[in-house]
């Protein structure tokens, strides 16, 4: 009988490689169904919300008569970004460079001192429109014509999700926290999709959680991660706190109240499913060693003051978890510039890594070669 092989991680190049990068730009982000924004925050006609996928801005907008769409956020004339954040535009897309307007759907509709341009066809001229669906009350956006359609791309996850109703959560951007970090954007999701490093590089999450206990299941395309409290109270007072006014969000799922839970997408999107409420983590790579980031919250609409002080206590609870990750993930990306680093292995607790790294093979042929 053979001996069973340990599974190993990428090589350090992958994570270091200028050309690794650029293909995942084509051939991870361009060709998978990222995740953009709360179905909510473009319910009403002419809202939109901006952001980028691996460097493409894009927008995502509900038109005049409610339909969904996504475009190429480049004006066409001098590759201004036409909008940003997120607002409404009722009428026109319009770029805040030269003026130039399109209309919801992409198409050029007016261009200022239009006579200066005699030769352009303002019928040829549109921006470019991305496919673009709703699952589970979230958005997401590909840039791929051959991809394989949003409600079976990520397996189960609508079913997987159904019982926390996202849907009938309201999006609270005015908590949004945006950063970036001097990161690889595969160093942070092999971060998150571990719990092997909470005993050494967690202490508060280790008297919160049992790590014993802390199980990830592999789904299509998505990592769900159950990781339930302890019995025994913690003996940091702002743990205490937050363990002993614990009080779920209406209609939150039973046999997850206590627990918190950590959902991954393919490629770049988690979800930490706590009882008190959502959060939404996208990471954005913005260089190969540069990752832009933005967390928002996911809350009741019936949300009380309690309520209110429950979610801050859980916020300074992994704030401090979040800077214990930036040390972690700093010391990692120093280490793959080794030039003795070649690759590691994975211990049976890190096989959402191992499904991650799986998923990269697939879309980057080729990425474990020198």
């Amino acid at each position: 009988m053979s001996a069973v092989r340990t599974p190993v991680t990428l090589p350090a190049r992958a994570y270091v490689s200028p050309e690794v990068y650029e293909r995942e730009r084509r051939e991870v982000f361009a060709a998978s169904w990222n995740y953009i924004c709360p179905a909510a925050t473009v319910a009403a006609p002419g809202s939109y919300f901006a952001t980028s996928i691996a460097g493409e801005p894009t927008v995502v907008l509900r038109d005049a008569d409610g339909t969904l769409r996504a475009l190429s956020n480049v004006c066409r004339h001098r590759a201004s970004e036409i909008l940003s954040g997120r607002g409404a535009c009722p009428k026109v897309l319009r770029c805040p460079y030269h003026g130039w307007t399109y209309r919801h759907d992409g198409q050029l509709a007016a261009v200022p001192e239009a006579r200066g341009f005699p030769e352009l066809d303002r019928e040829a001229v549109r921006l470019p429109s991305f496919r673009v669906g709703v699952l589970a009350g979230l958005v997401f956006v590909t840039m791929s014509e051959t991809v394989e359609p949003l409600a079976t791309y990520f397996g189960d996850l609508a079913t997987t999700l159904a019982p926390f109703a996202l849907d009938r959560l309201v999006p609270e951007f005015g908590d949004a926290w945006e950063a970036t970090y001097a990161h690889n954007w595969k160093v942070i999701a092999d971060n998150y999709l571990e719990g092997y490093h909470i005993p050494v590089g967690h202490p508060g999450l280790l008297r919160l959680l049992d790590y014993k206990r802390y199980t990830p299941h592999l789904r299509t395309r998505h990592a769900f991660i159950n990781g339930p409290f302890r019995e025994k109270p913690s003996k940091d007072q702002l743990e205490r706190s937050y363990q002993e006014s614990l009080v779920p969000m209406p209609g939150f799922p039973q046999q997850y109240e206590q627990s918190w839970n950590y959902v991954h997408l393919w490629p770049s999107t988690f979800i930490d499913l706590y009882p008190d409420m959502i959060g939404i983590w996208v990471t954005r790579p913005d260089g190969l060693q540069r990752t832009a980031s933005s967390y928002h919250v996911l809350r009741s609409p019936d949300e009380t003051p309690e309520a209110v002080r429950l979610r801050s206590l859980n916020m300074h609870i992994n704030e401090l978890v979040m800077d214990e990750d930036v040390v972690l993930c700093d010391g990692v990306q120093r280490g793959l510039g080794s030039l003795t680093y070649e690759r590691g292995v994975l211990h049976d607790s890190e096989s959402a890594i191992g499904q991650f790294h799986e998923l990269l093979r697939q879309h980057v042929p080729g990425i474990d070669q020198p």
